[in-house]
């Protein structure tokens, strides 16, 4: 079962994005579309939650949208758009939602796109060209948005995380390591064997930490770090 971002994760800060929250933020307060790009457990989600939360923009969110169809349900149901949406169909629900978002425009925040069908670009073209609104999205990779010719975002303004620092690394690593109380256990070869397989990943790190702290994961003072990494990793499988 792959591992779950858990909420003592917010009390760790956010190290090492100090310019991309501030990118991002900018482009909520200023209605502009952008593409957030980076692997799985890079920080794509907690970027969004801290941008979002400065720039305190009006904001609809979905994840992992995939088909047209259920992008407009979701999208209905946040904008609380009158109509048995359930039982609607795509053509019914597109008006509904265009409307909503120009009545009350508002960012559409779509996170982990992948795979996307064309009708749903041209559905994002449509939402991008409303005064006021704009589009944010998450993806692995700009690949995973299919032909650059479909996305409606364009390169106006992306944002690629890149891995943390080696210092920004330890730092987290040292944080994570109070949050979750493994200051008793013998640090110096967990901390080496983390760093190193994380290659800067932070998601990485926090899940590797996190995941020491159970029993079945310590011998004494020692981490098992072979099964735990074996673990964590199943946390990463797409």
């Amino acid at each position: 079962m792959a591992e779950q971002a858990q909420p003592q994760d917010q009390f760790i800060p956010l190290l090492g994005r100090r310019n991309e929250v501030r990118t991002l933020t900018a482009a909520f307060r200023e209605r502009k579309s952008c593409l957030v790009v980076g692997p799985k457990g890079m920080g794509k989600t907690r970027l969004l939650q801290e941008s979002l939360s400065i720039s305190r923009q009006p904001f609809a969110c979905v994840e992992r949208p995939e088909v047209l169809h259920r992008l407009l349900v979701e999208l209905a149901e946040r904008l609380s758009c009158s109509a048995d949406i359930r039982h609607a169909t795509s053509v019914a629900l597109k008006p509904l939602v265009l409307n909503a978002l120009r009545k009350a425009p508002r960012c559409l925040v779509l996170e982990n796109m992948a795979g996307a069908d064309p009708r749903m670009y041209r559905f994002l073209q449509q939402v991008y060209h409303i005064p006021g609104a704009c589009i944010t999205a998450t993806a692995a990779s700009r690949d995973c948005l299919g032909p650059p010719a479909q996305a409606p975002l364009g390169p106006r303004e992306e944002i690629v995380l890149k891995p943390l620092t080696r210092p920004e690394a330890l730092s987290l690593f040292d944080l994570a390591c109070r949050m979750y109380r493994l200051q008793s256990l013998d640090l110096e070869a967990f901390r080496r064997k983390v760093l190193t397989a994380a290659q800067g990943n932070p998601g990485q790190i926090l899940t590797m930490c996190r995941m020491a702290n159970r029993p079945e994961y310590q011998d004494g003072r020692h981490i098992k770090f072979l099964p735990l990494r074996m673990d964590a990793l199943m946390a990463y499988v797409s």
